[in-house]
């Protein structure tokens, strides 16, 4: 079994989480830029970079100084105290990436899934994760987050795995534990990736959206003033559950309609721009069936904004206007506008990986809290 380095977070106050915080993504900052930015005074804010200090995770040095005072300290985070990695865990491929302190990506590494049971699939999830850290020049584990299809409960167990995957009841996180001796948040893919959408997609600034994942599959979920909507059992807004709606069969039967051999999806789309009059009626009914679940997801929580991520987002010039009209004409009382998502096929990993930083954040503010 493979088993990363891992290390063990350190005990900040709230002052030095916020210090954390203010200097991820920043090449440095002056304690005068970090009082402004937590809004705290200069001792404060020094206080709480000086704590980052001491526990390897910042480096501090002196600018040149052009004037006659004292050139002012400059801090930023050492990168090599530790890396998250999120891990997009699909039906067909297991992907895994690597980031820093600074959000930096250091390392992706994917390879094809393999049937022959769950103990084979966790054995390969395993030595991806591993191989990726390897790539990035194994650094500390700090955090991990996996994304993957089904509904998944707050301790990190598939409650229900898409069928034939053998996930059902699988304690994925309990499995993952025994191996990384660090925070891990486990959660649904669709859910994952529309809290990269909301970071840094196509959901940004939106004060709600639903976010449809299409693909070899078709799910979906909810964010709301900011937060992904997970519900009592982790299933709030998989409408593609119920079997009225075709939804995990939707690719599948496009494929069928356009006569096309395989899964390649696009190559549907790609004919009908060729203008086949067949595969042209294959993808409005696609979109007919797509517009079912999805008007009913949308007269539920009266979004903002729709966003088309997974396969589909290559496409989605093609599919938004022919959804537009659709989910229109059958939730006539609302009317969300759509748009692609620019993560694509990146969302869920990333989504994987901010995952990670959230459960660093976690176990931070449950320390400082316990401090106090």
């Amino acid at each position: 079994m493979n088993h990363a380095v891992t290390s063990r977070l350190p005990d900040l106050s709230r002052n030095g989480i916020a210090v954390l915080h203010a200097l991820r993504g920043e090449e440095s900052l002056t304690v005068a830029d970090l009082a402004e930015r937590i809004g705290v005074s200069r001792p404060t804010a020094a206080a709480g970079a000086a704590e980052l200090e001491d526990a390897g995770w910042a480096i501090n040095w002196r600018a040149d100084s052009q004037g006659m005072g004292r050139p002012a300290k400059h801090f930023a985070l050492r990168v090599s105290a530790g890396a998250v990695v999120g891990v997009d865990m699909g039906l067909h491929s297991i992907r895994a990436v690597v980031h820093d302190l600074e959000e930096k990506l250091l390392a992706d590494h994917r390879v094809p899934n393999q049937e022959g049971g769950t103990a084979r699939q966790l054995d390969l999830l395993r030595a991806t994760i591993h191989e990726a850290l390897h790539r990035a020049g194994d650094p500390p584990l700090l955090a991990l987050g996996v994304g993957l299809p089904g509904v998944v409960d707050r301790t990190g167990r598939v409650v229900i795995g898409p069928a034939r995957s053998g996930w059902d009841g699988l304690p994925l996180r309990d499995r993952l534990l025994a191996a990384y001796d660090c925070p891990i948040l486990v959660e649904n893919d669709a859910m994952a990736a529309a809290s990269a959408e909301h970071q840094w997609g196509a959901g940004r600034g939106a004060s709600s959206f639903v976010y449809l994942l299409g693909g070899h599959r078709t799910s979906s979920a909810i964010v709301v003033e900011g937060r992904v909507l997970r519900g009592a059992n982790g299933a709030a807004g998989m409408v593609g559950e119920l079997p009225e709606l075709e939804w995990d069969d939707a690719t599948r039967m496009l494929l069928d309609d356009a006569g096309v051999t395989g899964d390649d999806m696009l190559s549907v789309f790609q004919r009908a721009n060729e203008g086949d009059a067949r595969s042209s009626a294959a993808i409005a009914g696609y979109v007919d069936r797509l517009s079912v679940g999805l008007a009913a997801v949308s007269l539920a929580v009266d979004p903002e904004l729709v966003v088309l991520g997974g396969g589909i987002s290559r496409v989605g010039d093609m599919i938004a206007p022919l959804l537009q009209e659709r989910l229109h004409a059958r939730a006539r009382i609302i009317a969300p506008r759509i748009e692609t998502s620019p993560l694509g096929g990146e969302a869920t990993v990333r989504g994987a990986a901010h995952l990670a930083f959230a459960a660093v954040d976690e176990e931070l503010q449950r320390a400082a809290q316990k401090a106090t």
